[in-house]
């Protein structure tokens, strides 16, 4: 079950919601009779049965059939197997028929005997149908209690273990909740330390949907999160299969902070951050997880290095950063993956009791090239954090310690955007050392002295490297990889060996116009790729690994 904690708007000095209910996961397995059916108080407004196999119920004129739809999608973006056959539906109330601050709730029943197994056709209540409209807001309920159903089949049918024994599971050894004495499995408990509530959040956290970990952390801020634990990772990964490897988590840093200069009450924080793979959210909450948790940002692939003012975030944001009220913040960035585990990092806490404490210095950049230092480790920051492949940050840091390429001001390379012609031409004139010749008339009548870019194209122009036609040079456009190798090979005809023999290419004929300068670079080991796809558009990794190899040559 989920429950809604107060969310603090301090500039509204408003505190809306109240504490926590104790209530639980409904197990009907000992019941000889189930609560009140809650359906029976409210009309039906839709029904709705998807491709999933699983039913939504609607009693919010809120949530119509389209909504349902929409829902329905929600629930299939968190990851799930065979226990999904299990639930038989999905019933969205308008109020709050289990208690104000309850907003969901997991039935679960199960067979006992000589063998445990989680029964079929059970169920989920969302509640406040009629406050939250929309998928993306009922995300992190459902996920929530999606995750209960998924917990317990898990623990039932593969741990053979009743709930109230799953202090002894496998699955409790790798959470270490042995060094937790408040956890507790038969309810008697805080509702944060009981057994199925952490698992629950667990789910939400390596498993749950884009939309559910927007905004969410863990509610029992005392425990690591799943991201911090690689035995409770190769816990799922041994029964979900090889796609659920583990992960270590992401480093996240405070390097910098400063006392907000309109109100000195409030700290201006700079983070560090490093995404290679995806994007990520930034969630924070109070350090004593007395308030909701919220979403601050979202840091993109790659390095991520920023200044948060206060005075320019929302009002339900920016009470986390007011050193007077919270003695201490947590935060986490999360990423959200479409295969195997989310990702999230360490957890930082901040205590601005004692905030130098909580400044980190980022790691170094890596001093060589070998192939460790373009490992995806923790404490290692490449050069260009938006390039995975090794051997293509070999020739972006090769290139860039010659001063023939730069990166972009954000520090990544972007190694998938597509190459214009006037910056191939650049990065050609900074590796030969090119300067244009004095009294040169720029020929091309596409090319005005106003340009940004007229030096470097006059230079590409008197020196052959662009041979354009029709009188223009066509800087903007994109550069095709035959328009490549004929470049490169006009501009390294002293470097490049002739071959001896005509090579055969699947897509390039002998009678292709560009056909001997591919042949050039093929027998040179410039390129090494057949088919060569002459027409495809250069990317910018592609050109500096060709450029790389071309420059090793010279040398």
């Amino acid at each position: 079950m989920r429950k809604v904690v107060s969310i603090l708007f301090f500039f509204l000095f408003a505190l809306v919601g109240g504490k926590m209910v104790d209530a639980h996961v409904v197990d009907l397995t000992n019941k000889a009779q189930a609560q009140a059916n809650y359906e029976d108080y409210y009309p039906l407004i839709a029904r709705y049965t998807g491709t999933s196999g699983v039913t939504f119920e609607s009693y919010s004129i809120k949530w119509r059939t389209e909504q349902l739809k929409a829902l329905e999608a929600e629930l299939l973006k968190n990851k799930h197997g065979a226990e999904l056959s299990l639930l038989d539906r999905v019933v969205i109330f308008p109020d709050y028929p289990a208690g104000e601050n309850v907003l969901g709730q997991y039935f679960v029943q199960y067979q006992v005997g000589t063998k445990l197994s989680l029964l079929p056709n059970r169920y989920i209540h969302l509640y406040g149908g009629n406050d939250f409209t929309t998928p993306a807001a009922m995300a992190t309920t459902l996920s929530h209690e999606y995750g209960h159903h998924f917990t317990y089949y898990y623990l039932l049918n593969k741990e053979q273990l009743r709930p109230t024994d799953w202090l002894r599971s496998q699955y409790a050894s790798a959470r270490e909740l042995f060094r937790y004495p408040s956890v507790h499995a038969d309810g008697s408990g805080a509702y944060e330390w009981y057994m199925p509530e952490i698992l629950a959040e667990d789910y939400v956290q390596l498993f749950g949907s884009p939309n559910a970990l927007k905004g969410h952390m863990q509610m029992n801020v005392e425990l690591p999160t799943p991201f911090e634990l690689p035995a409770l990772q190769a816990y799922w990964g041994k029964r979900l299969g090889s796609e659920y490897a583990e992960k270590k988590p992401l480093s996240l840093l405070l390097t910098n902070y400063a006392l907000n200069p309109l109100n000195a009450s409030y700290y201006n924080l700079r983070f560090y951050f490093y995404s290679p793979q995806a994007s990520a959210y930034l969630n924070a909450q109070d350090g004593a997880g007395r308030y909701a948790s919220v979403y601050v940002d979202t840091f993109s692939i790659g390095l991520n290095e920023k200044w948060y003012d206060p005075s320019k975030l929302s009002s339900s944001v920016s009470w986390l950063f007011r050193k007077d009220f919270v003695e201490s913040v947590l935060f986490r960035a999360v990423q959200p993956m479409s295969k195997g585990f989310n990702r999230g990092s360490t957890t930082l806490k901040i205590d601005y009791r004692n905030i130098a404490a909580s400044v980190s210095t980022p790691p170094p950049l890596p001093d060589n090239t070998d192939e460790e230092n373009n490992a995806d480790e923790e404490g290692q920051r490449p050069l260009f954090p938006d390039i995975t492949d090794a051997e293509l940050q070999k020739a972006a840091q090769f290139l860039y310690e010659r001063g023939i390429v730069a990166g972009y001001p954000d520090g990544t390379f972007r190694p998938n955007d597509k190459l214009l012609r006037r910056h191939a031409a650049l990065m050609l004139i900074r590796e030969l050392g090119l300067t244009l010749p004095n009294g040169y008339q720029m020929k091309a009548t596409d090319v005005k002295p106003s340009d940004p870019w007229y030096k470097e194209m006059a230079i590409a122009e008197a020196h052959g490297l662009l041979a354009g036609y029709d009188g223009k040079l066509r800087p903007n456009e994109y550069i095709t990889r035959a328009q490549m190798a004929a470049i490169l090979t006009r501009a390294y005809a002293n470097v490049y060996e002739q071959p001896t023999t005509n090579r055969s290419f699947v897509d390039v004929s002998p009678s292709f116009w560009a056909y001997g300068a591919i042949n050039i670079l093929a027998h040179n080991g410039i390129t090494i790729n057949d088919p060569f796809h002459p027409n495809d558009i250069v990317t910018r990794g592609q050109f500096a690994l060709f450029l790389k190899r071309t420059v090793e040559k010279k040398q």
